[in-house]
């Protein structure tokens, strides 16, 4: 109800205002009709009434109620224009909210295309601004391979001319060294021919002596070879790379390699190489490093027994 008061109110109180009118012109007609008509007669005097009077009051009387009911028509027109002309005032006001609105939603449509258009625009300009410098980043490097192209093709003409001449000079300092070598074989051919045929005789003498000799030293080698000492020999050696020796966690039990050493008259070892072995790299490798580490090797009391390539097994923990 309240409700309907707040929306009804300017209705409302033209109503009001109406009905107000309507008192007010009820009232004042009461009071005029009251001073115009006739004073009561008392019951105990005669009345003559004129019919004429009688007329006029009762035409006065229609006239009234006339006038009243023209001026109550009138002022129904009158509420009912107001009361449209508020409608048309509301209504007019409705239809500028309701534009005002629109505008309002059509500037700020408008605001948000001015901004996503700047917001375009600026991100236009950034990619704009990326691809140009992409681009001369691209024209920068292509200009840069294109100077070490021209720097690498120069410098390989120069290599190429340089190549060319020293290949040139090359050739002739062969073919002179040749011509030298040449001359200088015949002259060496002459020679050794001589000096084979001195040697020939020479050779002849001393290889019936050597054979002599040889035959001699194999004999003694070979029971050196077989003697007690060459086997003390290599348990000597197998000591000392033993004591060398850092035992891997790969390292069997039953580990045995047969290792080959080049090694000096004095026992320094020129290099080891490990052959067939039960064991895996690390091993191999370690057993070569502890022959290095040993260096240099223990020596023969009998020099017969030493040999510039010796090969024993290396057998951990064996005698």
């Amino acid at each position: 109800m309240v409700d309907f008061f707040k929306q009804h109110w300017t209705y409302i109180l033209g109503a009001l205002l109406v009905h107000a009118v309507f008192a007010a012109i009820f009232g004042l007609t009461m009071l005029n009709m009251q001073r115009n008509a006739p004073p009561v007669p008392l019951a105990i005097q005669a009345v003559i009434v004129d019919p004429k009077t009688l007329n006029d009051a009762a035409r006065q009387q229609r006239q009234q109620r006339q006038q009243r009911d023209r001026d109550r028509a009138q002022q129904q027109q009158r509420d009912e224009q107001a009361r449209r002309e508020r409608e048309r005032e509301a209504q007019q006001r409705e239809q500028q909210a309701q534009r005002e609105k629109e505008q309002a939603a059509e500037q700020q449509r408008r605001e948000q295309q001015e901004v996503q258009r700047k917001e375009a625009e600026q991100r236009a300009e950034q990619e704009r601004q990326i691809e140009l410098k992409q681009r001369q980043e691209a024209e920068q490097r292509r200009q840069a391979e294109e100077q070490q192209l021209r720097e690498r093709q120069e410098a390989e003409k120069k290599r190429a001319a340089e190549e060319a001449e020293r290949k040139k000079r090359a050739e002739e300092e062969a073919k002179r060294v040749a011509e030298i070598e040449r001359k200088q074989r015949e002259e060496a051919e002459r020679r050794k021919a001589a000096e084979d045929k001195r040697l020939q005789e020479a050779r002849e003498s001393d290889l019936q002596r050597q054979l002599q000799e040889e035959e001699a030293n194999a004999a003694a080698d070979a029971a050196a070879a077989s003697s007690p000492e060459m086997a003390q020999y290599q348990a000597m050696i197998r000591q000392a790379v033993q004591r060398r020796w850092n035992r891997p966690l790969s390292a069997r039990d039953d580990l045995l390699c047969q290792v080959t050493v080049r090694q000096t008259s004095a026992g320094v070892v020129l290099s080891a190489k490990v052959g067939s072995c039960n064991g895996d790299a690390a091993v191999r490798q370690s057993v070569e490093n502890a022959v290095i580490s040993a260096s240099p090797l223990p020596t023969p009391s009998n020099p017969r027994l030493f040999r510039p390539e010796l090969t024993f097994n290396f057998r951990p923990g064996a005698g």
